[in-house]
C-alpha cells in the first residue's frame, strides 16, 4: 500500500480534494509532502487546517490509520494503483485515492441509478425495474445509498443477483442513514461500500457535492429515475454532464411536481428511459432473449378487470370502485386475491399498484 497517498487521502474532510489535488501539484508526491514540515504555508492551509495536518504529519498516525482500517475491513487504492478505477482518474477533480469495504467491481459496465429522497412510489418502482434487470445483464448498478430512489436502486441490483457500488458522503465504517444496516451488509456481499473520505468521518452536508462527481464518475451513464425541479439530485447530473457521461431520465406524471426535474432534463437533451434495454442498446450490450414463463396465471373476469384498472401509479380505492362499478366489499375481496397471486401490492391509505 502507498502510505503517503493514504496519508494524504486521510486529510479528506480537514481540506477539499481540490486542496489535496494542488499539495500534489506543488510536491510532485503525497511522500514529498508528508516529509515538508512546512506544508501549510507552501499550501496556504487555513489554520485549523495546518493544525489538522501537523497533528497527523507522523509515522505513529500512519500505523495507526492502518490497524483501524485492518481491523474494519477496510481497503484503500491510491490514484496510482493498478485497480484504481480507470473513469475516476479522468474526471476534474479526480480523488487522491478512494477507500472502501467489499469487493470492487472491475466489469467493464456501470450504470449510476439516482433520484429524490422524497420519491413517489412511482419514482421507487422506476429504480427497481431498471436496475434489476441491468443487473441481470451485468452492468454494475452505482448510487449513493440514500433513502429513496438510491436504496431502491441497490435492492433492484441485488434482487436481480446483480453487483452494486454504493458511494458515501462519509466514512465507509459509517452507516448512513443508520436504517439502513441490513442493506449495507447485503451491498458488501454484492459489490462494495466507498468513500474517497477516512474511516470515521461522520456525514456532513457539504460531503455530498463531493461524493455526487465520485457517483457519476464511476458510472457510464446516470439514470435520474425521479427528481422534483429543485431536487439536490440535479447537481450529480450537472457533474455527470461536466464528466462527458450520458444522462438517462424517466419521463414522469405531468402533473406530478416530484417529475419536473426529470421532465425538464429531457426537454433539454436528456435521454428518455422507458425499459432498461435503452440503457443497455446505448452501452452497446445487445439485450439476450429473456426466459418468459408461458404458464399464464389465469383471472376471473372480475379479477382481469380489476388488474387491468391498476398501474405503476397508486390507485385507491374509491377510484377502483369508479372505474370496475363494483362495491367496496368485492373489490377488497378482489384485491386481496391478487396480492396472493402476487400480481399487485397494497399501499397505506388503501390504495394499490401492480407489482
Amino acid at each position: 500500500m502507498d502510505i503517503y497517498n493514504l496519508w494524504l487521502s486521510s486529510m479528506m474532510g480537514i481540506v477539499d480534494s481540490r486542496k489535496l489535488n494542488l499539495i500534489l501539484s506543488i510536491y510532485g508526491s503525497a511522500r514529498e509532502a508528508f516529509n515538508d514540515k512546512a506544508i501549510a504555508r507552501t499550501a496556504s492551509l487555513s489554520a485549523q487546517a495546518e493544525k489538522g495536518f501537523s497533528a497527523r504529519q507522523n509515522l505513529e498516525y500512519i500505523d495507526d490509520l492502518l490497524q483501524k482500517m485492518e481491523t474494519l475491513g477496510i481497503a484503500y487504492f491510491s490514484r496510482s494503483h493498478e485497480r484504481f478505477p480507470a473513469p475516476l482518474k479522468e474526471i476534474p477533480d479526480p480523488p487522491v485515492g478512494i477507500f472502501y469495504i467489499g469487493t470492487l467491481p472491475a466489469d467493464e459496465h456501470k450504470i449510476a441509478v439516482i433520484g429524490s429522497r422524497k420519491c413517489s412510489e412511482y419514482g421507487l418502482l422506476a429504480a427497481r425495474l431498471l436496475s434489476r434487470p441491468l443487473a441481470q445483464a451485468g452492468v454494475v448498478i452505482v448510487s449513493g445509498m440514500a433513502r429513496g430512489v438510491d436504496s431502491m436502486a441497490h435492492r433492484g441490483a441485488l434482487q436481480g443477483g446483480g453487483k452494486t457500488i454504493a458511494v458515501l458522503g462519509c466514512g465507509v465504517d459509517i452507516c448512513y442513514p443508520a436504517e439502513n444496516k441490513a442493506l449495507r451488509e447485503e451491498i458488501i456481499n454484492n459489490g462494495c461500500v466507498l468513500s474517497e473520505y477516512p474511516p470515521g468521518t461522520t456525514p456532513l452536508p457539504a460531503f455530498f457535492p463531493a461524493r455526487n462527481r465520485i457517483i457519476s464518475g464511476l458510472s457510464q451513464g446516470v439514470i435520474v429515475a425521479e427528481a422534483g425541479k429543485k431536487s439536490g439530485t440535479l447537481i450529480t447530473v450537472d457533474q455527470a454532464i461536466e464528466q462527458g457521461r450520458e444522462v438517462f431520465a424517466v419521463p414522469g406524471n405531468i402533473s406530478s411536481r416530484l417529475s419536473e426535474g426529470t421532465n425538464q432534463l429531457i426537454r433539454e437533451g436528456a435521454t428518455p428511459v422507458s425499459d432498461h434495454t435503452d440503457v443497455l442498446f446505448a452501452l452497446g450490450i445487445t439485450p439476450e432473449e429473456e426466459n418468459v414463463d408461458n404458464s399464464n396465471i389465469l383471472l376471473a373476469t372480475e379479477e382481469k378487470q380489476v388488474y387491468d384498472s391498476l398501474n405503476f401509479e397508486p390507485v385507491s380505492i374509491d377510484m377502483l370502485m369508479q372505474i370496475c362499478n363494483l362495491d367496496p366489499g368485492r373489490i377488497l375481496l378482489i384485491c386481496a386475491q391478487l396480492e396472493i397471486k402476487g400480481l399487485i401490492r397494497k399501499l397505506p391509505g388503501q390504495r394499490y399498484v401492480r407489482n
